[in-house]
């Protein structure tokens, strides 16, 4: 009696399980690269959904509008062309809609204590100017938002760039995540490849 009550439990507690990552939240995330005004909307998910991406301004006009149909996508927005300001990016599916606001900067603004990346698999590298010593964390996420390593630096006028070899992560992508004095000063998609 007590074996068929534990096998039982264990069935329903599968049946559970797999139910509720089926029924799971997609995920949605706008990743800014300020400097060359390039913002990409990540959306995933288990079924394939119709998603509307809008670019708004700070009038709510629309500026941009796509429908993209699937279980997922990486749509990247090249945004020089428009003036400096606030915006925001309105996404939604069925009847939820997510807003993420951004804001286009001059590039004096962006360098005068940011942080840049210079691409070139596998090495990335982060640089700083002279104005944003203070300590910094790296963070590599893999596209499922695990911690995949953390690198610590302490920039100083001898070493303004921090090398990040690419080549020890799996997968097509990995989210990268700058972060000083608790605040995240750049977070965007890193093609591994």
């Amino acid at each position: 009696m007590t074996r068929k009550l534990l096998a039982g439990t264990i069935v329903f507690l599968a049946g559970f399980c797999a139910h509720s990552q089926s029924g799971g939240s997609p995920i949605i995330r706008v990743y800014k690269n300020d400097l060359e005004k390039i913002y990409t909307v990540f959306f995933g998910d288990t079924v394939s959904r119709e998603v509307t991406v809008v670019l708004q301004d700070k009038r709510g006009t629309d500026l941009i509008e796509e429908k993209i149909t699937g279980k997922g996508f990486s749509k990247p927005f090249g945004l020089s062309s428009l003036a400096l300001g606030e915006y925001k990016f309105v996404v939604s599916y069925d009847e939820d809609e997510y807003e993420f606001s951004i804001t286009l900067k001059s590039e004096e603004d962006i360098k005068k204590g940011n942080v840049t990346l210079e691409h070139g698999y596998p090495i990335l590298k982060v640089n700083v100017t002279e104005y944003n010593m203070v300590p910094t964390n790296i963070m590599v996420f893999n596209m499922k938002d695990e911690l995949q390593k953390i690198f610590y630096w302490e920039p100083s006028e001898a070493m303004m760039t921090r090398e990040v070899n690419l080549a020890q992560f799996e997968g097509y992508e990995v989210r990268l995540q700058v972060e000083q004095n608790k605040e995240i000063l750049l977070e965007q998609l890193v093609n591994l490849y």
